[in-house]
């Protein structure tokens, strides 16, 4: 870059006079460039503005025609040229392992015994430890033994016999409500009461023939005797076909109907309730919402057998995951409940990071990242950007970024502890080979398309380009600006 670091800005007032008038002969023309389509309006507009500027930088450049000046500007330059861009975001942050497991029995108990120390490399399903499990062995054989009672044959057996038996509960509950729905059965009371009549005809006559008999207080001979029996006979059948004509020729009541109806529907759900507890003791197929207290009864074993075997299990310890026996609180004797050591896995390596709030935009999930330890200062270790906290968080009185980043090497390839301190660069975007020049050099126009001034036979000559990535100090072109070519950066105000 040539000449002094200044902004173009700086020497924008210096030159007023010249771009006013630009832009007055350009209101005049109005109508003209309104049926300019508008991305050109905007770069004509641009250039007579810069021609203005120009202009009067030349006045300043030559003090000889111009006496009463007592002061030049100097037109800063600089040359593209070809390198790499890269847009960070730096933080710190620390190493931390991929996942970690606490490791816990689910009952308490005294150790027994212990297979792993502390820094031991362990494998998933690996026993570590083991609880004294001689009074969860008995319960477990308890909880057996109450379930085969409940599920010998002499249990099956029984419950045969109940479905039997509630079958036949059912079809005479079933009998007796068909009795009190049906009493209008005109053919049945006529039954009924030829019977009656007869009955009564039958013990009129028995009547008679005892009275004629003339049997008195005790029985003396077998005249007598037959026509007491006969007497007998009669009077019993009187008395039964009186009453089955009384039912059936009178209309029962809500409540006898009722009642029946209630007994109907007490048999039907006993009988299912006895053969869903057979299906059970039998290996048969149980709906869900099967109920009755011989169910409950079976299934409430059941359940304790479960629990118990969960408990005997639960007295055995084994590694939740592949990796690094990190802490252990524990030894054999001790009688513990809860969490007794950590593992780590190790396999992948973790940044636990912290950035400027200002860099919000620059960290995403997915950018590359590259990470340095002060105990390594030779060397660097790459990953991605895995994860963001969705909120700014509050560390050490700063608002931060706080977020996760995944290296490509494990912690056992970097060879050093989690927990050490590192230093974390996030590449939101890079270039490489490109041909850069400064931001200072850019010329924004309305649409967001940009310009540049080129220097061609040491006149700045205004040329659109297509612009790549940009950092605070330097900006990609994709195209209209080659390497090797001299840019203008602004005008430096100097003293005569």
């Amino acid at each position: 870059m040539e000449s002094n670091d200044t902004n173009l800005s700086g020497n924008a007032i210096g030159l007023r006079d010249s771009s006013s008038a630009a832009l007055d002969h350009l209101h005049k023309k109005k109508l003209i460039f309104s049926r300019v389509p508008k991305k050109f309006f905007w770069i004509g507009l641009f250039v007579v503005v810069i021609a203005g500027i120009v202009a009067g930088t030349y006045v300043f450049l030559h003090p000889a025609q111009t006496a009463a000046s007592t002061s030049t500007g100097t037109l800063q330059t600089a040359i593209a040229r070809q390198g790499d861009l890269v847009l960070q975001a730096s933080g710190t942050g620390y190493l931390v392992a991929a996942s970690e497991s606490t490791v816990a029995f689910d009952v308490a108990g005294k150790i027994s015994a212990l297979d792993v120390k502390l820094g031991d490399t362990v494998e998933k399903g690996q026993l570590l430890a083991q609880l004294d499990d001689t009074s969860a062995l008995t319960a477990l054989d308890d909880a057996k033994q109450s379930l085969l009672e409940l599920t010998s044959p002499e249990a099956v057996a029984n419950a045969e016999l109940a479905v039997t038996s509630a079958q036949s509960d059912v079809i005479n509950a079933q009998y007796v409500l068909n009795n009190q729905l049906y009493w209008k059965n005109d053919s049945l009371i006529q039954e009924e009461y030829a019977g009656f009549v007869i009955a009564k005809a039958n013990l009129d006559r028995a009547q008679a023939a005892y009275d004629k008999a003339e049997v008195g207080e005790y029985i003396n001979n077998a005249n007598e005797a037959q026509a007491y029996q006969t007497l007998y006979a009669a009077t019993q059948a009187y008395n039964t076909a009186q009453y089955y004509y009384s039912l059936y020729s009178q209309k029962p009541t809500e409540r006898q109907v009722n009642q029946a109806q209630a007994s109907l529907d007490l048999a039907n759900a006993t009988l299912t309730n006895a053969k869903n507890y057979l299906a059970a003791l039998t290996g048969g197929e149980v709906p869900e919402d099967a109920t009755g207290s011989s169910l409950a009864t079976l299934r409430q074993a059941q359940r304790t057998v479960q629990i118990a075997q969960e408990n005997l299990d639960a007295t055995k310890l084994y590694a939740p995951i592949s990796g690094v026996v990190m802490t252990l609180d524990a030894k054999v004797g001790d009688s513990v409940s809860g969490t007794i050591m950590t593992i780590d896995d190790l396999s992948q390596a973790d940044i636990q990071f912290y950035m400027d709030a200002s860099d919000w935009t620059n960290v995403k999930v997915g950018y590359v990242v590259s990470v340095s330890f002060d105990s390594l200062p030779n060397q660097t270790f790459s990953g991605k950007v895995t994860e963001v906290m969705p909120g700014l968080v509050s560390t050490q009185g700063s608002t931060m970024i706080e977020g996760i980043a995944q290296l490509d090497d494990s912690v056992a390839d970097i060879g050093l502890p989690v927990g050490v301190d590192a230093g974390i660069d996030v590449i939101s975007g890079q270039a490489k080979n490109a041909v850069l020049v400064p931001v200072e050099a850019l010329h924004e126009l309305p649409d967001g398309s940009y310009t540049v001034f080129i220097m061609k036979n040491g006149t700045p000559t205004l040329t659109v380009v297509e612009v790549g990535l940009q950092s605070d100090t330097y900006a990609e072109i994709a195209s209209g600006v080659a390497v090797g070519d001299v840019v203008t950066t602004g005008i430096v105000e100097t003293s005569k």
